[in-house]
């Protein structure tokens, strides 16, 4: 299935953020692996009609004012059916919220600083603006991520200075290929060892 992103939805997520400035950080891997996660459900906060149509949905509203994303094209049916099909196949079950799961790790280790980050969502992801603040006494640096991704990503990197919190800003966000946004619920802790 082609995969496009909507402008609109990255306009949007854009504008959520305006002002803040965020430096781009790597998503090579730390050199430490860290497994313990603060984690967070994913909510979902409407739909990108133009990522829809892109991807061969169409959003509809039922009679009782809900919306929903439906399959339109014989591609994007064929998807869904493929995806019916895995998720019956399953051994495991990783979808904590409506939209999926986020989730953060921040780690100190002397003057260095080690965080993780990232989501696990229902289906691939056209666009996402992933945005991870650090909170502290020297200053407030931000890390950011857009693009597409699959329904699995996930961002490790370190830094030094200082720093006591670090979280997935709230909004943070991405539209999956049928148009649905979901949003991140801000998932954050305090540095530890």
């Amino acid at each position: 299935m082609r995969i496009r992103a909507g402008l609109g939805a990255i306009a949007a997520g854009a504008l959520i953020f305006s002002g803040a400035v965020a430096a781009q950080a790597s998503e090579t891997p730390g050199a430490e692996t860290v497994t313990l996660n603060v984690s967070e459900a994913m909510v979902p906060a409407g739909f990108d009609p133009a990522v829809a149509e892109a991807n061969g949905y169409k959003i509809v509203t039922d009679s009782t004012g809900e919306q929903r994303s439906v399959p339109v094209s014989a591609e994007a049916i064929a998807f869904e059916e493929r995806l019916a099909s895995s998720a019956l196949k399953a051994r495991t079950t990783w979808v904590q919220g409506p939209c999926g799961n986020s989730w953060i790790n921040a780690v100190s280790k002397g003057n260095s600083k080690f965080i993780s980050t990232g989501y696990v969502v229902p289906r691939p992801v056209i666009a996402k603006l992933w945005i991870v603040q650090v909170w502290g006494w020297s200053g407030l640096p931000s890390f950011s991520w857009s693009g597409p991704s699959g329904a699995s990503w996930s961002s490790s990197w370190s830094f030094s200075g200082g720093g006591d919190f670090a979280n997935v800003l709230p909004g943070s966000n991405v539209v999956m290929n049928n148009g649905t946004v979901c949003v991140s619920g801000s998932p954050g802790e305090n540095f530890h060892s």
